[in-house]
């Protein structure tokens, strides 16, 4: 297994920890209330630590290492510029569609998890990528 992805499997799992803290002590302010009314706290802080947890890093870091390869492949020289710009545009049109289909709700959760995604896989990772 080369370097690159030992630090993406190891950004994945810091992102998936981190991800899994927001999640469970915020599950109260992030979920719908009828699911929360009809599963109980308990249940919906098990849904949101599994998805976004584990199930958000393993489909995006695969994701993440791919479109950043082929990025690399074709524009070497400004590959990473261009990816922490995809990376944050990305997450301003994810953040835009939480505020609207939540509606508001959960939206300062979402938003940090947003600002983590881009911190960790759309600018440290390309960084110690090209180390």
């Amino acid at each position: 297994m080369n370097k690159n992805m030992l630090i993406l499997i190891g950004m994945m799992v810091v992102i998936g920890l981190i991800s899994t803290l927001i999640t469970y002590f915020r599950a109260e302010k992030m979920s719908p209330l009828a699911d929360i009314a009809s599963k109980g706290v308990a249940a919906v802080q098990r849904g949101n630590v599994m998805f976004f947890g584990v199930v958000m890093p393993l489909v995006v870091g695969p994701i993440v290492y791919f479109v950043y390869r082929a990025m690399a492949v074709r524009a070497p020289d400004t590959a990473q510029t261009t990816f922490l710009l995809l990376a944050i545009g990305v997450a301003v049109a994810l953040t835009i569609l939480a505020a609207v289909v939540f509606k508001m709700r959960g939206f300062v959760e979402l938003t940090a998890l947003h600002i983590l995604y881009v911190a960790g896989f759309g600018w440290v990772i390309p960084m110690l990528w090209v180390r």
